[in-house]
């Protein structure tokens, strides 16, 4: 048994609900950046807006990209 199903289980929901929504801004964030929301807005610090935006696209397809090789294929 693992430490994290050892939580009990109103602890796992909130856990899974706080990972769902940091999941869901982050892919907000991502998708705001890709349409260039945050040009130009220099009130908003638009720089910094676009820099985490791109370094959080690109830590989820590094962190994706990981997590698939370490899975066994089949087709190998």
């Amino acid at each position: 048994m693992t430490a994290r199903n050892s939580l009990p289980t109103p602890v796992r929901v909130v856990l899974r609900l706080l990972a769902a929504v940091a999941w869901t801004v982050l892919g907000l964030l991502a998708y705001f950046v890709c349409q260039g929301m945050f040009g130009g807005y220099a009130q908003i610090h638009s720089q910094l807006l676009t820099t985490l935006g791109m370094i959080a696209i690109a830590l989820t397809g590094g962190i994706t990209w990981i997590v698939d090789e370490r899975r066994p294929h089949d087709d190998e």
